[in-house]
């Protein structure tokens, strides 16, 4: 039987997820414990909480008021627990390395995490920005922030937020070139950007709402990273198809417009993750932690109209 602070974490996930499987990957345990919990829970309370079919899930009217006062009886006990077992700042030490990609917020985003650390003298941080995938546990990863397919459940996995792919071109270059009719007109007949696949050699493919997806023929600009092509895109050198997360500042101000909203493509999750550790180091915990905070309060607009 499990614990019932341990039960009790599990639906708070599976009651932010509304999937069992999305909370077995962000917990790092196996589905079938995530559906033994919330039976072993439903079967205490004497209430279901859960409403299950084939199609969804959603929380029972119990449910729904159960959540915030487990929620708070969560937090309550971390807080009991941090007491027991708070270190000294001057006690915590050694090395995180961290892994992301290159995006358009890392200055910000580093700024924050080393204010955040001003109390830890004898903490280092190695920040390793790269397109590249490096493998998490073969380079010795202590936290990796990616773009993409969220892991299995061999890692502690938190969301930030979903992210899609936009075609975006500069009002000046549609006053020139206009508005193509489809996308393989687009395709042929338009100036594009690609983006280099660092870990191909190619460059990445543009996709689609749809599910269809091509290769630009003959792009007029080629960037090593993101940065590059937003800056061509803003230009009113190319079209270009970029990360929503990355140009919704420059749609909301006009300098760019999204050409094609209909196939505007959203298909991955921003998530911050480490690997699973029975015994994590609390340097590890203190900077995961604070990272998964910055990265929401960051990203926070792109959830708020």
């Amino acid at each position: 039987m499990l614990d019932k602070l341990e039960s009790l974490k599990i639906f708070c996930t599976a009651a932010e997820t509304l999937k069992f499987r999305e909370t077995a990957t962000k917990l790092g345990i196996a589905p079938q414990l995530v559906t033994r919990a919330v039976a072993e829970l439903e079967k205490k309370l004497g209430e279901m909480l859960f409403v299950r079919n084939t199609r969804q899930m959603k929380l029972t009217p119990f449910g729904q008021h159960f959540w915030p006062k487990a929620e708070a009886l969560l937090a309550d006990s971390d807080a009991l627990f941090a007491e027991g077992n708070s270190l000294n700042p001057h006690e915590i030490s050694g090395c995180v390395r961290i892994t992301l990609p290159p995006l358009f917020e890392n200055q910000d985003i580093l700024r924050r995490l080393l204010k955040s650390l001003v109390d830890y003298p004898q903490l280092n941080i190695e920040w390793l920005p790269t397109d590249a995938h490096l493998n998490i546990i073969d380079e010795q990863i202590d936290i990796g922030i990616r773009i993409g397919t969220v892991p299995d459940n061999r890692f502690i996995v938190k969301t930030i937020h979903p992210v899609g792919v936009s075609i975006v071109a500069a009002p000046e270059l549609i006053a020139r070139r206009g508005i193509p009719d489809s996308l393989q007109d687009l395709r042929h007949n338009y100036p594009l950007s690609a983006l280099n696949n660092s870990n191909s050699g190619r460059i990445w493919a543009w996709q689609f709402a749809d599910g269809s997806s091509f290769f630009p023929v003959q792009p007029t600009f080629i960037a090593a990273d993101i940065s590059s092509e937003l800056s061509a895109a803003l230009s009113g050198r190319t079209y270009s198809q970029l990360a929503d997360i990355t140009v919704r500042p420059y749609l909301q101000r006009g300098e760019l417009v999204n050409i094609f909203p209909e196939y505007n493509f959203q298909a991955w999750q921003l998530y911050i993750f480490r690997p699973h550790q029975p015994l994590l180091p609390a340097r590890i915990r203190l900077v995961f932690d604070l990272l998964i905070q910055i990265l929401r309060d960051q990203f926070h607009y792109a959830t708020t109209d």
